[in-house]
């Protein structure tokens, strides 16, 4: 198991990787929206992307996520690493749930039984 400060560092990298996911999913929510609803060809959609302060903000968290994750790989095994950062898929379902009104079903639920069983299992190896 690693030392506590990669490990909690680890953990913020994934959450902040999430949380900037979630920030350029809503920014393209709100390029679409006011595209009308469709984006015309992506290179012409490319200022208005860009110029959105979701995507960027989401852009800059998820720059910040890949710095610590970098940090982390020079702490921890890689093996030990890269399988946590499934986590962020269940972060990832549940903010689609709760913000965007995405649906949970039961596929969902038992992938996030799984993903959490085999980062416990993991931890204890």
């Amino acid at each position: 198991m690693p030392e506590t400060i990669p490990l909690i560092v680890l953990f913020v990298a994934i959450a902040m990787g999430a949380v900037g996911q979630i920030g350029m999913k809503a920014g393209m929510n709100r390029v679409r929206e006011r595209a009308g609803g469709e984006l015309e060809s992506f290179v012409k959609a490319l200022p208005k992307i860009f110029s959105d302060l979701y995507v960027l903000g989401g852009i800059t968290i998820y720059v910040i996520s890949t710095a610590l994750w970098l940090w982390v790989l020079s702490k921890v095994d890689l093996s030990f690493a890269y399988p946590c950062i499934s986590i962020s898929y269940i972060i990832i379902i549940l903010a689609g749930r709760w913000i965007f009104r995405e649906c949970i079903d039961g596929w969902k639920i038992a992938a996030i039984a799984l993903i959490l069983s085999g980062v416990i299992l993991l931890g204890f190896s």
